[in-house]
């Protein structure tokens, strides 16, 4: 098949996709299509791809099919606290000031996840309420969570997560807010399970604000990595009806790639230390202050938890800690119990060779990590100077307990740029729980020189939003505890 026919072939299944679910994919992210469609193409049972969209070109999908393609086409990139001077904002900022806003006779508090994927969003919007309301029985509080994928809701109803979800939380979040199972999983507390409400729901499809499907009077909507997949007449109704699901004074939050005014013309930015999240109205909110969170119960039974020698952890663990806590981080193995992995085809030819490392993170993020491992190995072979693909196997080796493997695959993305730190600082954490001090030290002090240039609140590439300022103090605890 010469390239004029692949291109023609995409360029009408890119119409179909756009006609019946409203997601949209320009030329540039043609290549990640066709590695999506060919992971579907497994799940419908077809053995050769262009069989499948053939079918896909002259089919009308049920909504069934709808829901299951989409699932593969939306990529589900999420974990804990995600992007995390977000949530900075919505507890030192944002709820404090809808709590005092509430009438003594209004104490209802209605929080919608768009596009929730595998559940870490809404838990942790449940977590910034228990961390910010001292007495939640109090109120009535709504968390409603919605995703056009089943499978994406049946791991975010399990409440069941791998150490890949935690990688960039918070160190107090997984021991304040979760049960560790035996089998190096991770459950969250029933308080706060129950705290959220999951739904089947096409934001392309569903009718809302609604009673029926409980979208109407929101004060808060979090609707991030969602509309960027839609077409631009999707995009403006979609838009417009979550912001008609929004009580007048209403906070509406998207991810950062999103932000532009020109998009939410009726909504006003706010700009919090690292973040903005638009609001509906035109209240001020300038005189608003933060204020700490509510010191929960989980805190005061949590915050004394045993301090951990650095030659006492297992082999599998790393550790960090501040002026008031420590914890121990151990990489936990594919979720294969919940659901069944997706398959890695192996004619992909039809597609360009390059792997995105987004799409390898979707299958990592559903628990799949032999195959997204297989898919790193796959794009490296394909682009041997790809230095991020380097970094992404060496994170999925470490959840497979592979350390040694890690470790070589981060000495080659150090080969192709001596100055990545990200590689340098995952190694010393590497050595640091092998008990090599020598070599913890080294790597470390690499971290510690290249950060030198960095104010605290710059984000390094690789680092999935952790700050310069955290990195450094990280780096300097544990350098303490190796002197």
């Amino acid at each position: 098949m010469t390239q004029n026919q692949k291109e023609t072939g995409l360029a009408e299944v890119c119409n179909v996709i756009a006609a019946q679910t409203g997601l949209h994919f320009p030329v540039e992210r043609w290549d990640m299509l066709g590695r999506s469609l060919a992971l579907a193409a497994h799940e419908f049972g077809f053995e050769h791809f262009d069989e499948f969209t053939k079918w896909l070109i002259s089919t009308t999908l049920t909504k069934d099919q709808i829901k299951n393609i989409s699932s593969f086409l939306t990529i589900s990139e999420s974990y804990f606290w995600r992007e995390q001077p977000v949530f900075s904002a919505l507890t030192d900022y944002i709820l404090p000031e809808l709590i005092k806003s509430k009438k003594k006779d209004d104490r209802t508090i209605r929080l919608w996840s768009a596009g929730c994927s595998t559940g870490e969003e809404p838990y942790s919007l449940a977590i910034a309420l228990h961390r910010t309301i001292a007495k939640l029985d109090d109120w009535n509080i709504t968390i409603l969570a919605t995703d056009i994928s089943p499978k994406a809701l049946s791991k975010a109803k399990s409440g069941v997560y791998s150490s890949w979800s935690f990688r960039n939380c918070p160190p107090w979040l997984k021991p304040n807010y979760f049960h560790k199972l035996e089998n190096d999983q991770y459950e969250i507390r029933p308080e706060i399970k129950k705290m959220v409400t999951f739904s089947n729901l096409n934001l392309a499809e569903a009718i809302y604000p609604s009673l029926l499907n409980n979208t109407h009077s929101m004060d808060i909507i979090f609707c991030r990595n969602v509309l960027m997949y839609f077409t631009e007449e999707w995009f403006t109704k979609i838009s417009g009806n979550l912001l008609k699901s929004l009580h007048p004074d209403g906070w509406f939050a998207v991810a950062s790639c999103e932000l532009s005014a020109q998009l939410f013309p009726n909504l006003t930015s706010v700009n919090f230390p690292g973040a903005v999240v638009y609001r509906k109205g035109d209240k001020d909110f300038s005189s608003a202050r933060a204020i700490p969170p509510f010191d929960s119960v989980f805190e005061q039974t949590f915050s004394e938890i045993p301090k951990v020698q650095a030659n006492a952890l297992a082999a599998n663990d790393y550790f960090i800690e501040d002026s008031e806590y420590s914890t121990i981080v151990t990489p936990a193995r594919s979720d294969s119990t919940l659901q069944g992995p997706l398959p890695v085809p192996d004619n992909l030819d039809f597609f360009p060779d390059s792997v995105p490392s987004i799409m390898i993170r979707h299958v990592a993020n559903l628990g799949n990590l032999p195959e997204a491992l297989a898919l790193c190995n796959k794009g490296i072979v394909a682009d041997k100077l790809a230095l991020s693909l380097y970094f992404l196997k060496a994170s999925i080796l470490q959840e497979l307990d592979q350390s040694s493997e890690a470790v070589t695959s981060l000495r080659q993305a150090i080969y192709l740029d001596p100055d990545f730190v990200m590689g340098h600082f995952v190694l010393g954490n590497i050595y640091l729980r092998k008990g090599n001090v020598k070599d913890a030290k080294r790597h470390f002090k690499n971290v510690l020189d290249l950060l030198s240039p960095f104010t605290n609140d710059e984000i390094l590439p690789e680092s999935e939003g952790l700050s310069v300022k955290y990195i450094r103090e990280i780096i300097l605890t544990n350098m303490k505890k190796l002197s």
